[in-house]
């Protein structure tokens, strides 16, 4: 089982986040993302490319 300690609390500045810029192949939208499957926002394809 895995248990999650309430009490810990983490603060993040957005401005330590940094998003990459990607442009879907499929739709041509640019986006910024974060994480690992990174899919497009408009069409919801994977296709996508970093900029």
């Amino acid at each position: 089982m895995c248990f999650v300690d309430s009490s810990v609390s983490v603060d993040i500045d957005p401005d330590d986040i940094i998003a990459i810029q990607y442009r879907c192949v499929e739709c041509k939208t640019t986006f910024k993302g974060l994480g690992k499957k990174i899919c497009c926002p408009s069409c919801q394809s994977k296709n996508v490319k970093k900029i």
